[in-house]
């Protein structure tokens, strides 16, 4: 059997050679899995579609929520007096509002929880008892990016694009002249009918669009709802208002046994006069909000960047005088 010489140097190269090989292979793997340059070593699997809480008058909580691993993250701003929500206006072009993470007014935080997280739990001053925190890490520094658009409909039923016109979003059509764009006017050729209740509502086409086969009671090639005399009597719509309150649908008559409204029957022409314009028009604005979390590092969790999720919600909008 051979016998080896523990004490001759050109043993005792070899061994420190191949222990020399060794550390450098096994500082290489720690070096590569503690990187924290862009490199999360947490695996965050959330589905970007984020929620707000509004019970705190000095701070929006902004937050996404997942099940096994019960986690949550949450990106806490600046609320306003009578701010009702985070944001309502749009962002310019290339230019998202900046929140700098200070561990104070503006916070970013990963948590995770003994099971599953519901809604309106995690807005709740006081949360459930069964609800326990077993994971807390909270950034002290990085920079949330929002980057925020818009969209304003009157939900008349006709998709605003097809309401823009020629003159498209920067000139939009504004068929009656009343100074608000046909896409955001609940009655667009002013006659106090509203241009949901002058539509194909039964979908003849089945195409889902009334825009492509909308009514023309007169058949006069303008539909009603860009009509201001439906029935073609030479009557405007808005003055065959009987009881003048500024609603045309509810003055009838029966002809041949059916009640049909003065506006659209072409036998009934008495002019009532001049009841006046409605003056209740509201749209709804929808936004979207889209978070970047730069420069962040919570221990467990850190990366050059990480896509937080997208905020969406909407709200009425009286038209401005």
């Amino acid at each position: 059997m051979q016998r080896y010489n523990f004490t001759n140097p050109l043993f005792l190269f070899k061994i420190e050679s191949m222990m020399r090989r060794i550390f450098i292979v096994i500082s290489l793997l720690l070096l590569t899995a503690c990187d924290d340059g862009d490199i999360i070593t947490v695996d965050l699997e959330f589905d970007k579609e984020l929620d707000y809480c509004t019970n705190s008058t000095e701070s929006f909580l902004i937050y996404d929520l997942r099940e096994d691993p019960n986690e949550s993250l949450s990106l806490i701003i600046p609320r306003g007096n009578n701010q009702e929500f985070p944001f309502t206006e749009a962002t310019p072009v290339d230019d998202p509002t900046e929140f700098e993470i200070n561990m104070s007014t503006i916070r970013f935080i990963y948590r995770t929880y003994n099971r599953s997280v519901g809604t309106d739990e995690l807005c709740d001053l006081v949360p459930p008892a069964d609800l326990t925190i077993v994971e807390d890490y909270e950034a002290d520094s990085g920079t949330a990016f929002v980057t925020v658009t818009i969209d304003d409909d009157d939900n008349d039923g006709i998709p605003s694009e097809d309401e823009y016109g020629p003159g498209g979003l920067a000139d939009p059509q504004d068929t009656d002249g009343d100074g608000i764009a046909d896409y955001l006017d609940e009655d667009d050729d002013n006659d106090n009918v509203k241009t949901i209740n002058e539509l194909d509502t039964e979908n003849a086409d089945g195409d889902d669009n009334p825009a492509t086969n909308p009514l023309d009671t007169d058949n006069d090639g303008t539909a009603d709802y860009l009509d201001t005399d439906d029935d073609g009597d030479g009557v405007l719509t808005r003055f065959e208002d009987e009881d003048l309150d500024k609603n045309p649908i509810n003055d009838t008559s029966i002809t041949e046994g059916v009640s049909i409204a003065h506006y659209l029957n072409e036998l009934e022409t008495t002019d009532y006069g001049d009841p006046g314009l409605t003056d209740d028009n509201e749209y709804s604005r929808t936004v979207t909000a889209s978070f970047l979390i730069t420069g962040f590092d919570f221990d467990i969790l850190s990366a050059d960047e990480l896509d937080l999720g997208t905020l969406t919600y909407s709200f009425p909008l009286p038209e401005e005088d």
